[in-house]
């Protein structure tokens, strides 16, 4: 039944209708062929019965007549008084015999039964012998005169009316077997007939079923797939995107709406696949966002992305200033002895991975990791690497690894979370670079603020140190103006910073013309340097000392003459940026 209910659901709903029209018209042409082979069937028993056993009966019957007509012909003959009489009487017994047998051999052609066919042989000796007793009376009566005579006495006699009674009996028995004959043929008209109706009957009862049934598997064949659809558009509605849709193999309608089904379940699945990536991408880069830190970032990344994708092992590995990348955040991980936890690029697959700037993905890797838990441990049947990537630098790279191989919509996950990954590492970068700008700047300004108030201050007092100082540069310019002899201040180096009137009388200079030159320009050249001369080393070395006219220290004029003079040299305190200067007090010597 289930191969006959799944046979005929494949068919088309046309198809289906046809059946069912088909089988009723059928139901209807048997029970109408049927009755119509029932009713030819009585048709012909009836003819039949018409042909063999009325119309016999008829004949017999029209034989008894004539046989009758025969003995009263033979009777008229008998008595007759003349002769036209007797012959007519002659000819109408010859007329009844004539007719007699062409009934009786019409009757035989429908003698059909055994019985009856033994009745009438043996009708045929009685009727030939009372025959024969009819010819020979009519033999005896034409033969005498109008007078009674052995005719007479033959015709009354008991042999011949035994022969005309007992031929007479066969005829009636051949007619009551017809009767009875007809009879029976009526009799199987009329179970003929019943049978004709239990039939139709049964016929239109088991035609009724064959559609019940008919009807009942056409209806089930339709309801059944349009149930399934059904339900499968439902689970769609709710969500299982998952949900098998039925009977899409199928060559008519209801396949065609399951392959339409199934084309709107594969929009319905990539669209919430890409929901589902979205928001769980959506929750990650959220959660990244809120990191302050490496160690926060790549700890959350691993931590959301692995359950989500079914990994149970994960680690994070982040390029340090030297180009090695460094184990910062694991899932699931156990350090073991003999595994590295740092890489360079082209080093093991994480190296690879920064080398070849591409995911790299194992199956069911032998002998490589082992995902463990407090329930056991084995190894996984999938591991992948992805590089974070960030420009023309690869920022980190992310490995994990799962029982059971990444689905496509795992992987755009991962494909989506590596930009995103990218972006908050490269932005968190930024924002710690930032934060150590800022503090450094911060520092600075600190700094530079303490500065500008030490600053403030060292101006304060060095506007205080300068006006002290103008005031006593002043002073000491007062003093130097008015002093008797000539004063120079110079440098380190002896070259003229200040003057007063009278050293520049002494020396035939204008006011201000001596200011920049080097003092040993004020002595003769004999005595600008050697043993007891006057150089600018030997004003640095020898500050604070009289040099006197004994030692024959003279002055040189700016008009070439030269004097005698008493020199003394004085170390001054530095002032302000001038550093190290002297004092010389010029005095010439009277002549002698």
């Amino acid at each position: 039944m289930k191969a006959l209910l799944f046979s005929v659901e494949r068919l088309t709903v046309t198809t289906k209708l046809m059946i069912g029209f088909s089988t009723g018209i059928v139901v209807a042409l048997v029970i109408g062929v049927n009755a119509l082979a029932g009713l030819q069937a009585m048709e012909t028993e009836m003819e039949r019965m018409y042909e063999n056993d009325l119309l016999g009966i008829s004949h017999i019957k029209d034989a008894n007549l004539n046989l009758i007509y025969m003995s009263r012909a033979m009777r008229h003959m008998l008595i007759a008084q003349d002769q036209v009489v007797r012959d007519a009487s002659a000819a109408q017994i010859k007329r009844a015999r004539e007719n007699m047998l062409v009934d009786l051999a019409e009757a035989r052609k429908r003698i059909y039964r055994p019985e009856a066919i033994e009745r009438f042989n043996a009708f045929q000796a009685d009727l030939n012998k009372a025959l024969e007793g009819i010819e020979h009376a009519v033999v005896l009566i034409q033969g005498e005169e109008m007078r009674a005579s052995a005719a007479a006495r033959y015709i009354t006699s008991p042999e011949f009316g035994a022969a005309i009674a007992k031929a007479d009996q066969g005829l009636h028995a051949l007619v009551e077997l017809k009767e009875r004959g007809a009879d029976d043929a009526l009799d199987q008209a009329r179970l003929a007939s019943s049978r004709v109706k239990l039939a139709s009957v049964l016929l239109l009862a088991v035609g009724i079923v064959i559609s019940v049934l008919v009807g009942i598997v056409i209806g089930l064949s339709i309801r059944r797939p349009n149930e399934h659809l059904r339900a499968a558009v439902e689970a769609l509605a709710a969500g299982n995107v998952d949900a098998a849709i039925p009977h899409k193999d199928y060559p008519n309608e209801i396949g065609v709406m399951a392959r339409a089904i199934d084309v709107l379940q594969n929009i319905y699945r990539k669209a919430n696949d890409q929901h589902w990536v979205k928001s769980h991408v959506a929750e990650i880069s959220a959660a990244l966002q809120q990191a302050e830190d490496f160690s926060a970032l790549t700890q959350r990344a691993v931590s959301k992305a692995a359950p989500v994708i079914g990994a149970g092992h994960g680690a994070f590995y982040v390029a340090d200033a030297d180009g090695r990348y460094n184990l910062l955040a694991s899932y699931g991980y156990r350090e073991r002895k003999h595994l590295s936890n740092s890489f360079l690029a082209g080093e093991g697959l994480v190296g690879q991975c920064v080398l070849e700037r591409s995911t790299i993905m194992l199956t069911a890797p032998q002998n490589y990791i082992r995902i463990g838990s407090g329930l056991g441990e084995g190894p996984p049947a999938c591991v992948i690497v992805l590089p974070i990537i960030h420009g023309d630098r690869v920022l980190g790279v992310l490995e994990l690894a799962s029982f059971q191989p990444f689905t496509d919509r795992e992987r755009a996950v991962m494909d989506g979370l590596l930009p995103a990954l990218s972006a908050s590492m490269e932005i968190l970068d930024r924002n710690l670079r930032t934060k150590e700008l800022l503090a450094a700047t911060q520092e600075q300004a600190e700094r530079m603020e303490k500065q500008a108030a030490q600053l403030e201050e060292q101006q304060v007092e060095m506007e205080a140190q300068q006006v002290e100082l103008l005031e006593t540069e002043n002073w000491f310019r007062s003093i130097i103006e008015t002093a008797p002899d000539g004063m120079l201040v110079t440098d380190a180096q002896g070259r003229i910073l200040l003057t007063n009137p009278r050293a520049e009388a002494i020396f035939g200079y204008r006011a201000g013309e001596l200011i920049g030159t080097l003092f040993s320009q004020l002595v003769p050249t004999r005595l600008r340097g050697g043993q007891g001369g006057v150089s600018e080393q030997v004003l640095i070395d020898h500050a604070s000392r009289v040099i006197d006219g004994g030692a024959d220290i003279f002055g040189l004029r700016r008009d070439g003459e030269e004097f005698a003079m008493t020199v003394v040299f004085n170390t001054l305190p530095p002032c302000g940026n001038r550093g190290k200067c002297i004092s010389v007090s010029v005095r010439v010597q009277a002549v002698s």
